[in-house]
């Protein structure tokens, strides 16, 4: 099996390090920050190969091509193999380039009669290299799984549509990245007031006595009835922490998300008694 990556970053060095331990026999590269010609061995097994140029790569006989370059850049990198893209390759955009760019390079391979395969990495590269869970979606995606799991990679199929899985990692990332920003927000306060142990095992317990289900279920109801109040509430944490000279950011959205919900009126709409997260969030989108 030979692999092609456009874009040698992390992404391409540590998949690279465990396909050399699978049936992979080459594996071919460029990157625009290691442009020459040579080539070494990465296991008994594989060979890894650079070409100083994009299209090089392109024209070596691949079974997968990667494509793991700067979101920025995808848009660009895509045109510029264009003529270079035939059908028998499994072509695979691993870049960060919105729903809508990579829906746009799709239409431009499909003149050619070849699909694009919208692959988001959902875990750490440097932990688990060519098994990092990854989850794809377009026409070509049960045809990159299969052909994953001969050479040890977690691949797992969402749907036909190109964008879906870009669209997955982007709204899991809201909850990642926010949790964690929020959290510095959190313990950067406790901290300065003393009480950082205190409110660490004040949260650990909520968070600790039931599962994510329940939490998240819970969490989105109680808005319904109570975003005024804690709408209050919000304006409130903000002023005491204006006073002890601590920046709001989370804070702030906290706030307009709950003024938001008040507007949309679900205490309203949703008046009876059982009704689950999902439901207060189709009442929502119809604001």
């Amino acid at each position: 099996m030979n692999i092609g990556f456009i874009g040698y970053g992390e992404v391409g060095r540590e998949m690279s390090k465990g396909l050399s331990e699978y049936s992979v026999q080459n594996i071919y590269a460029f990157d625009p920050l290691h442009q020459s010609s040579e080539s070494r061995e990465l296991s008994e097994a594989t060979t890894l190969t650079f070409f100083d140029a994009a299209s090089a790569v392109l024209k070596q006989s691949l079974d997968i091509l990667f494509v793991a370059v700067p979101a920025a850049n995808a848009v660009e990198v895509w045109d510029s193999i264009d003529d270079e893209i035939t059908k028998g390759t499994l072509y695979v955009d691993m870049t960060t380039a919105s729903a809508k760019e990579k829906k746009d390079i799709e239409r431009k391979l499909n003149v050619k009669n070849v699909n694009l395969i919208d692959a988001a990495i959902l875990g750490a590269l440097n932990v688990y290299q060519n098994s990092v869970p990854i989850l794809a979606s377009g026409k070509d995606t049960l045809e990159l799984v299969g052909i994953a799991k001969n050479i040890g990679m977690d691949i797992s199929y969402l749907s036909e549509n190109v964008g879906d899985a870009t669209n997955f990692k982007f709204i899991r990332s809201i909850f990642t990245k926010g949790l964690s920003t929020l959290l510095y927000e959190v313990m950067e306060a406790a901290e300065k007031m003393g009480i950082e142990e205190e409110i660490f095992e004040s949260i650990t317990e909520t968070m600790d006595k039931d599962s994510f289900a329940e939490i998240l279920n819970r969490y989105i109801k109680s808005n319904v009835q109570h975003s005024r109040r804690r709408e209050q509430e919000m304006e409130n944490v903000i002023d005491f922490m204006k006073s002890n000279g601590l920046e709001s950011y989370m804070t702030n959205g906290t706030k307009q998300r709950l003024a938001d919900i008040s507007e949309a009126g679900l205490g309203e709409k949703l008046a009876e008694d059982q009704y689950d997260w999902k439901r207060v969030m189709e009442e929502y989108n119809r604001r």
